[in-house]
């Protein structure tokens, strides 16, 4: 390893400070409180450094940190590019909600020093320079992200959700890698007429590993799988933070090469993927009879959205990016921490067995529901301020791509009413065969952190302005559309 200067770069703190933090944090994970606290100053540590602009030195006595500085590691460079600074804190920022969210709900005794983990190898993935080797990295975090799914679980196909989140990673590792051997290939073709064709077969592979990473494959998705088998906190986790930093990825691939921008091809593809994964999710959301198989259409209706609008390369698309990543955690967080309640405490999501849990616990129910309508775009919901700014990016352009999105909001959202009469329904008589919890309330922690998700989904909705400056900010660092 080489340093640049005699400066230590933030690159190299943005990896190990959470890989330190996960060290705690596995060593007390009996003890909630210390293990979740080791996560949030660790995420806060990595935020208060990213808030500074990359051209800047922290004078810190003995070792300045250099923000933009660079990092040789084996050959290649790891680098906090102004591009990915921001980007950065949107991750850690979701990760700080998600690892908050989980104080007082069980989420196995993994999910904090593995979700560590997983974000240090993601965000290494982002700053690592050839984009190519960024596929090694976020096949490391689907080998840990595998493990936090399949955590504690035993049986008959316990073990899909994990084998499906790793295939699909692992299938996306040859594609970078034939992708990069194409690249140099191709770099040494000099004919301007001959250039755009050598580089498509690399434009193509790359669209698809973006694809397999992403989840974005309908007949063979994780989402489905996962979001039944792993605890909900997970899923989002996954879902925001993961997902998000593929995202990130494709808008740095998008800026640096002009031949993947450029290529009808990528964008076929892309427009494909999205469409295929938008209707999957909106199809079949409404007829679902469980919350487990609601929230993977979320997932499928919200990363559909975003495939579509990362074809459009405009500012208002990468705001529009940027500002639904981050919301995403908030919604997916606050959907699975409610939804954490009632598979811990009821025994199960779905619809029938659950009728009549709402009244039992209607604070679980409402950060439920919030956080699903937030998903679906519903009015004074941080959701809606997504669904407003997609509309905005498509509205004269694809008319027929907007209609689709907002009927799988509708789909959505008849779906969660579904589920919500269902929870406020009398209870069966029967019902005392179905495991319930000792008494009506639930612990003081658990219902401060649902009490205040739901509000943060709603005051976001009401004053989106913070996340609006912050993915305004991410817009004005790309140059791709100038």
């Amino acid at each position: 390893m080489m340093l640049t200067s005699a400066s230590l770069p933030a690159s190299l703190l943005v990896v190990l400070i959470p890989l330190a933090a996960a060290v705690p944090a596995y060593l007390f994970r009996r003890w909630r409180s210390v293990e979740v606290l080791a996560a949030l100053i660790g995420c806060g540590l990595v935020m208060a450094l990213l808030s500074q602009p990359a051209t800047v030195t922290i004078p810190v006595p003995g070792l300045p940190i250099d923000v933009g500085g660079r990092l040789d590691l084996l050959g290649r460079t790891l680098t906090v590019q102004e591009a990915d600074r921001l980007p950065l804190v949107v991750l850690f920022a979701s990760a700080l909600v998600m690892f908050g969210l989980s104080w007082r709900l069980p989420q196995g005794r993994l999910f904090v020093p593995l979700g560590l983990g997983i974000l240090a190898l993601v965000c290494a993935g982002i700053m690592i320079r050839p984009f190519v080797f960024a596929a090694l990295a976020f096949e490391a975090a689907a080998a840990l992200a595998a493990v936090l799914i399949q955590a504690e679980r035993m049986g008959p196909l316990s073990t899909l959700g994990a084998q499906r989140y790793l295939a699909l990673s692992s299938l996306a590792l040859p594609a970078f890698l034939g992708a990069g051997y194409v690249i140099g290939q191709a770099a040494e073709v000099t004919d301007p007429a001959l250039q755009s064709a050598a580089y498509q077969p690399a434009a193509l592979l790359l669209a698809l590993g973006f694809a397999l990473l992403a989840g974005a494959v309908p007949l063979y998705t994780w989402t489905h799988a996962v979001a039944n088998q792993a605890s909900p906190l997970v899923t989002a986790f996954l879902s925001t933070v993961v997902t998000g930093a593929v995202t990130f990825l494709f808008l740095e691939f998008k800026q640096q090469f002009d031949w993947f921008r450029g290529s009808p091809d990528v964008r076929e593809a892309i427009n494909l993927f999205g469409i295929t994964t938008l209707l999957l999710g909106g199809v079949i959301a409404w007829a679902q009879r469980s919350w487990g198989r609601i929230l993977a259409c979320c997932l499928s209706v919200d990363l559909g959205v975003v495939l579509l609008i990362l074809n459009h390369e405009t500012p208002a698309s990468v705001e529009a990016v940027a500002f639904a990543i981050a919301a995403r955690g908030v919604s997916l967080g606050v959907f699975g921490a409610g939804l954490s309640v009632f598979r811990s405490y009821a025994g199960s999501d779905d619809f029938a067995r659950l009728r009549g849990a709402g009244r039992r616990y209607p604070l679980a129910a409402l950060a439920m529901a919030l956080g699903a309508f937030s998903i679906a775009g519903l009015p004074g919901t941080v959701g809606f301020v997504v669904r407003w700014l997609n509309v905005r990016v498509l509205s004269g352009t694809d008319l027929e791509v907007m209609m689709i999105m907002l009927l799988a909001g509708i789909s959505i959202g008849w779906g969660v009413l579904r589920g919500l009469f269902s929870l406020l329904a009398d209870p069966p008589e029967d019902a005392g065969n179905v495991a319930r919890p000792p008494s009506f309330f639930l612990p003081r922690g658990v219902s401060v952190s649902l009490l205040l998700g739901a509000l943060v989904v709603v005051l976001l909705g009401l004053a989106p302005g913070l996340l609006a400056e912050l993915a305004r900010a991410i817009a004005s660092a790309y140059t791709f559309y100038r």
